[in-house]
């Protein structure tokens, strides 16, 4: 896995729900598996809720409620249409008695006719495909039958009559020599339907699920790619081999939505999208080595998807590195979601994205095909500046070797600058989660209560709570991964119900504090031996005692290393010293209902509480005051704090989560010293878990995780230039397997900086323990250099900053501090930056595109405008010019207006 993660060029491709839709289509949205969308490179057809084609072009975003779309009419039902790969003019479509019309979208007319339509021999017709190479070549698929037609005789060419029941898709081979086709009896059959039947291979039952299957060649690779759903109704794809198909090279299973999943293949990219009728995420994969490897799986929002279709690639904006655009029908409209790779340079074509790509121009005609013979498709460069026959001119002059200075944000008291002008320099930061091989399963987590995470995690551990009587804990370094035998060795911590929180302390890897609904904290010495063999009372250091009802959060102090804080069901918030196991402070009068958790701020000098009275409160431990107060959210949930301070930051900024006043989750920053208004409300989602913030101090990054979800939304938390605080949403990241359950971070230590590895996490479900890791996206000859712009300083966790007693005393301490920057790898803000000039040929044609573009985009601006006002005019006359109708009815006053030529009889003496 790691080896296709350096090797691949498209790893970070990520896709954004694109501004730009069409809004108020009244589609109309098929009720089984059908996908009723298609695209050209300057339109696209949908079905009309009348049942009807109407195809749009593609410059016509916006809301088009109003605006008359040419229709394509039909006599019976249509239940597939396909633009032509050779005439980006020519669209087909298929109805269900078996009728084929080919249309034409040049003509102005706003009712189309076809240009020629004929009958099939199928019928209750279900695909369409055409072929890859050969001009006007089909394969219509029906009821146990299947058609190859010739466009342009207007002929069914070939039938096979010999399947048991429907065909469900059709797919073909990229040299159009074979048809693959999936059948509603559950079986694929691959052949040419130019040879005899009895030549066929068969894939008796690729899915072992009551839903039909699909079928998708992919590409010029002895691959095929079948989707359907399991004996448990889950959805899931198979990958398989042609010339092997006893055996399935990889399956994967996707959840159990009723909605199939819809399959894309890229042939220049080799990117698999599945999209799911019904969701609205994208999940993403790489073809590579007969193996299909996980790259993303995006939700990028929008409506849920009833069918999509890929944009083609020349319709694409190929110099911001757009790889792909998928369409995707929703109940509403179309929208449009663009998949980019991040590239600093886009001035410059990229050749390794951008291969020569399918052309509109068939390999052969249709009776060359009906002989016998195959081609590969025509390809042709995709390149915006590419001219046939024209000579590049290089200019070759001096490369001057200048040091680039930088600006690093690391350690800076005033991070007024940190959203680059608006824009989060983590807004590409993108998750992978490791495969099986990597995690912890076999698990069974005591979930007996839903308030904490109920994981906790350091650079050596991790620790849960474990099902059984006597409070057992399972502990298990992190490199022991896979399997977890039911009678492994456990922590029996001695506690007489179960454990409801847990905590590693920040200064010494091997202690482990745990809570329990049986109001004690327990303090153990863990080791690796330890985790082998079991533990227990041997490892006890000691109990901490004084709360009268069950512990909800553990929270060790940042600087100092034998302070604790803990909160209880009794409403209660204790200090605690760890090293004389003795009560410092009992902050248990502030609190009227219980409260939701506790977080320290930076230097540890304040607590925040946020309770179920909606009220979250500033308080300083140590002289046992509240400082401030406020209520936050206005829903019925109370609100969750999370201080989060960075090294140099000239004030903290207070992170609450709660619920607004229809439900909604959101997320507000506040000055901890005014609790009256916030800086910003941000809603996050329609959840109803709790939500996990994981704030990582070296890059100003919060990671949110709802319990029940399986996704990660991240934000950047920084200062605005005119001082307010903000959060900027950088991306989402989704989890496979079952709903969180709870989440840790790992320390910051862990991460890999040569991989620009910006957090790595520990995710906890039902049965598992997943490890994540988030990058940033960097040019390979970066990641050479210490990402010193990303990569702040981090606490040490060898030396703390303060003694206890001196704590207790008033004193906060000076926290040490390590680099993250390993030995001999030099700085990327001292990186020498080659430069070498354009010619002045290049400029040219760069200012020549730049300029076309832009009349371009002001062109279609006007003409939108004009339609705008001629539609305006055509629904609402403007009478004063003439031929008034005065005629009165039901009461409406028709006095005449007088056109411009006359006073009405108004005379300035009057």
């Amino acid at each position: 896995m790691s080896a296709w993660i350096r090797a691949s060029k498209v790893r970070h491709v990520h896709g954004t729900l694109s501004p730009e839709n069409y809004s108020e289509l009244s589609p109309y949205i098929p009720v089984g598996d059908s996908n009723l969308l298609s695209c050209s490179s300057t339109h696209f057809a949908f079905l009309r809720s009348d049942k009807n084609i109407s195809v749009v072009p593609l410059s016509n975003t916006g809301k088009l409620g109003g605006a008359v779309l040419p229709t394509f009419q039909h006599t019976s039902a249509v239940e597939a249409f396909q633009f032509s790969p050779h005439k980006n003019e020519h669209l087909v479509s298929l109805t269900n008695s078996g009728t084929v019309s080919l249309y034409s979208t040049d003509t102005d007319s706003t009712n189309h006719r076809p240009i020629a339509s004929f009958e099939s021999s199928i019928t209750k017709a279900t695909t369409l495909t055409h072929h890859p190479s050969a001009a006007n070549i089909a394969a219509v698929g029906g009821a146990s039958s299947l058609s190859i037609v010739d466009l342009e005789a207007s002929s069914v060419a070939l039938t096979d009559s010999s399947y048991a029941d429907a065909v469900t898709s059709a797919s073909w081979s990229y040299d159009g020599s074979t048809l693959y086709t999936s059948c509603k009896d559950n079986s694929v059959k691959i052949y040419d339907p130019r040879a005899a039947t009895a030549s066929a291979t068969a894939l008796p039952t690729p899915h072992k699920g009551t839903k039909p299957p699909q079928v998708l060649a992919l590409g010029n690779t002895s691959s095929i790619l079948t989707v359907g759903t399991s004996m448990m109704r889950e959805r899931e794809f198979g990958l398989w081999d042609v010339r092997k198909l006893s055996k399935v090279l990889q399956r994967e299973r996707m959840g159990t939505s009723n909605g199939l999943m819809t399959p894309l293949f890229d042939v220049d990219t080799s990117l698999l999208f599945l999209a799911g009728k019904g969701d609205s995420n994208v999940r993403i994969y790489e073809l590579s080595a007969n193996q299909l490897h996980p790259v993303q799986n995006l939700s990028p929002g929008g409506l849920p998807q009833r069918s999509v279709c890929f944009a083609p690639k020349r319709s694409l904006d190929i110099m911001d590195v757009e790889v792909a655009r998928i369409l995707k029908l929703t109940d509403k409209g179309v929208e449009k979601i663009p998949f980019k790779i991040p590239r600093r340079d886009k001035h410059k074509f990229c050749e390794e994205l951008f291969p020569p790509s399918a052309a509109y121009e068939s390999a052969m005609d249709a009776k060359a095909y009906l002989e016998g013979k195959n081609a590969n498709p025509v390809l042709s460069s995709v390149d915006p500046s590419a001219v046939a026959g024209a000579k590049k001119e290089e200019t070759v002059e001096e490369v001057e070797q200048e040091e680039v200075p930088r600006t690093s944000s690391v350690g800076s008291s005033n991070s007024a600058n940190r959203f680059n002008n608006g824009a989060s320099k983590f807004r590409h930061v993108h998750g992978k989660s490791l495969p099986m091989s990597g995690r912890y399963f076999n698990l069974q987590p005591n979930i007996s209560t839903m308030d904490g995470s109920l994981l906790a995690a350091n650079e050596k551990f991790f620790a849960l709570p474990w099902k059984g009587g006597g409070g057992q804990v399972y502990v298990s370094p992190l490199g022991r991964t896979g399997k977890v035998e039911p009678n492994c060795p456990l922590l029996n911590t001695g506690h007489t119900k179960a454990v409801t929180a847990l905590s590693f302390s920040k200064f010494d890897s091997s202690i482990l504090a745990t809570g329990s609904d049986d109001c004690n904290i327990r303090i153990f010495g863990v080791t690796e031996e330890g985790t082998s063999t079991g533990m227990g009372d041997d490892q006890l250091i000691g109990e901490l005692k004084g709360h009268r009802n069950g512990i909800r959060t553990l929270d060790w102090h940042p600087t100092c290393q034998n302070v604790m804080m803990t909160s209880s069901l009794d409403t209660t918030v204790k200090i605690w010293d760890v090293q004389n196991f003795k009560e410092i402070t009992d902050l248990g009068h502030h609190h009227p209902e219980t409260i939701n958790n506790c977080s320290w701020n930076f230097d540890g000098s304040l607590i925040a509480t946020g309770s179920r009275d909606k009220f979250v409160r500033i308080l300083d431990p140590r002289t046992n005051e509240e400082v401030h107060s406020g209520k936050a959210h206005a829903g019925a949930r109370g609100p969750r704090v999370h201080f989060c301070g960075r090294r140099g930051e000239d004030q903290e900024v207070l992170l609450t989560l709660g619920t607004g006043i229809s439900g909604d989750r959101q997320m507000c920053l506040y000055d901890h010293r005014n609790l009256a208004k916030p800086y910003c409300t941000k809603t996050i989602d329609n959840g109803n878990g709790v939500i996990f913030p994981l704030f990582e101090e070296s890059t100003g990054m919060v990671y949110l995780a709802g319990r029940g979800d399986r996704n990660v939304k991240y934000y950047e938390i920084g200062k605005m230039e005119e001082g307010n605080w903000d959060a900027k949403l950088c991306h989402e990241f989704s989890f496979d397997g079952d709903p969180l359950i709870g989440i840790s971070p790992l320390p910051q230590t862990t991460v890999d900086v040569t991989s620009v590895e910006v957090l790595k996490v520990l995710r906890l479900s039902s049965s598992e323990v997943q490890p994540a890791s988030f990058f940033l996206p960097r040019n390979a000859d970066l990641k050479e250099f210490f990402q010193d712009d990303v990569y702040g300083d981090v606490r040490s966790s060898s030396t703390p900053a303060v003694e206890v007693s001196d704590w207790a005393d008033g004193h906060n301490g000076e926290m040490s501090y390590d680099s993250l920057r390993p030995k001999n790898m030099p700085l990327l803000s001292e990186r020498k930056v080659v430069r070498t000039s354009r010619s002045k040929t290049q400029a040219f044609r760069q200012e020549i595109e730049f300029k076309e573009k832009e009349d371009a985009q002001k062109n279609d601006m006007f003409l939108k405008m004009q339609a705008m006002a001629v539609t305006h005019e055509q629904y609402n006359p403007n009478k004063s010019s003439g031929n008034v109708v005065t005629t009165a009815s039901n009461g409406v006053d028709c006095t005449p207006i007088y056109d411009s030529d006359s006073d009405g009889g108004w005379s300035d003496d009057d």
